[in-house]
């Protein structure tokens, strides 16, 4: 949420230049608010949003969000029920300080699309913060009975979304990276029982979403831990403005190309267990899911990747009719990246829109900066998909103009092991069915156009130029 984001950023840039006494004490804790809100605005620091005091052999910091927020609340929004929370440093070895907390939290935003409430009953942590590196080190989260709900307003009225997690823990740990001045983060999370449940209109049916537990993982390689405090601390210092001067513009501008390309490569992987989705029409079941994503930085030819895995699909048994329930599959497996993408481009292009002087950027000229050399490649290196009686996979990629109304090209192969099985089912379920004898018609032919692999698979290469002449196992076909 966006607050906890503010807090924990006031709070590490702070606690970044503290010094460390040998002795906690009046004078320390002086000294440790006066750091804690050198950042901050006049007003801010005035009004006793941060206190600190000693308390044995560590310091109790205190937090007044709701001092925080009446003074950078505005009329795009407003944010109401917080209390304070409690953090506790205790200064260690190496300089480093020890953080611990446990708070609870209930709070509301309202905007003029939606009210927000977020509340955690329980949430603890301890950490490891490291002035050198101004990041924690190492930190481990744990809450419970977490609840979220958002009611639209204005024109999405009649929108609604609650959910509830049961509990969820985190734990990250921040190494040095193999480049001077860098680091690299690894993050692991897993949530215990989340429900969801959404309406879209007044007199709309609830779609609700569940899953036994979720698991996360996130790795980001040569952060430039500096460079991005910094730019955190900039935005904390004009969080207020509505639109920054020519000079903060340049500043803002410096910030981030010296953060470029902010990671050197991010990857997440989730995991989804039992996962089930219901509406008014029934209920689909998934055991597992598995999702990753992984692109390099913010670069000139940056690559992203993702892909998404299912397994074992149970839906209701009136969802599929019986002659359908063989066609679907026990695992679905897709894979799709897009390669050299320009994000520095389009980062330039952004920090060009938010200048004082700032012209409209059109949909074609962020295409032509997306993709430099004119096209745009979509690969998917695998689709595939399996069940009792097919067992297909699909690779390759397609290509567009990134120019108004031009064509595409495409390049594939389509691999199916067990294709007599496959034809003899559709021929069955035609009976039944007899609009799929057309199906079973077209799959006989395309039979006529395969080669077969060493491993028993029928083949057929695929490409279309982008005058959409076709060929097939290099037959060209007739034009559509």
């Amino acid at each position: 949420m966006r607050s906890r984001v503010i807090a924990a950023a006031v709070f590490s840039i702070g606690l970044a230049g503290a010094p460390q006494a040998a002795e906690v004490n009046e004078q320390g804790a002086k000294e440790l608010r006066n750091i804690l809100t050198q950042s901050l605005s006049q007003d801010l620091a005035r009004s006793d949003f941060v206190t600190v005091k000693p308390v044995g052999d560590q310091y109790e910091i205190v937090y007044d969000l709701a001092k925080f927020f009446d003074k950078i609340n505005s009329r795009a929004f407003s944010v109401t029920g917080f209390k304070p929370l409690s953090l506790f440093a205790q200064p260690v070895e190496q300089e480093r300080w020890h953080l611990t907390g446990d708070n609870s939290l209930d709070v509301a935003l309202h905007s003029p699309t939606s009210d927000l409430a977020y509340s955690i009953a329980s949430n603890s942590f301890d950490g490891i913060f490291d002035p050198a590196i101004e990041m924690m080190r190492s930190m481990g989260i744990k809450s419970s009975g977490v609840k979220f709900s958002s009611v639209g307003t204005g024109p999405r009225s009649g929108r609604k979304l609650d959910a509830t997690i049961d509990s969820l823990s985190f734990a990250h740990t921040v190494t040095d990276s193999s480049e001077a001045g860098k680091v690299d983060l690894q993050l692991q999370g897993t949530l215990q029982h989340l429900n969801e449940r959404v309406t879209m209109r007044p007199d709309g049916s609830p779609i609700t979403f569940s899953a036994d537990s979720v698991d996360t993982h996130f790795t980001a390689t040569s952060l430039p831990a500096k460079d991005l405090r910094a730019l955190i601390h900039f935005f904390v210092q004009h969080v207020k403005a509505k639109q920054l001067s020519e000079s903060g513009s340049e500043k803002f501008e410096q910030l981030v190309h010296r953060a470029l390309p902010v990671f050197g490569s991010l990857n997440k992987t989730v995991t989804l267990n039992s996962v089930l989705v219901a509406t008014d029409k029934g209920k689909v079941g998934v055991k597992r899911i598995d999702y990753s994503f992984k692109m390099d930085g913010l670069t000139k030819a940056s690559n992203v990747n993702l892909e998404l895995r299912a397994e074992q699909f149970t839906p209701d048994a009136d969802l599929v009719p019986v002659t359908y329930s063989a066609f679907l599959p026990s695992t679905l497996d897709v894979q799709l990246g897009v390669p050299n993408i320009n994000f520095a481009g389009l980062i330039d292009t952004g920090l060009d829109a938010i200048g004082p002087h700032a012209a409209p950027v059109s949909g074609e000229a962020l295409k032509r900066t997306m993709f430099p050399s004119g096209y745009g490649t979509l690969e998917f290196p695998k689709i595939s998909a399996t069940s009792g009686v097919y067992d297909v996979e699909i690779s390759g990629a397609l290509k567009g103009s990134t120019k108004p109304h031009a064509g595409y090209s495409l390049q594939a192969t389509i691999l199916a092991r067990d294709f007599d099985k496959t034809i003899a089912a559709i021929q069955d379920a035609a009976k039944a069915e007899p609009r799929l004898n057309k199906v079973s018609f077209g799959l006989l032919a395309a039979k006529g156009f395969a080669k077969t692999d060493p491993d028993g698979r029928l083949r057929w290469d695929i490409a279309m130029d982008e005058d959409r002449t076709v060929t097939v196992n290099g037959q060209v076909m007739k034009k559509p």
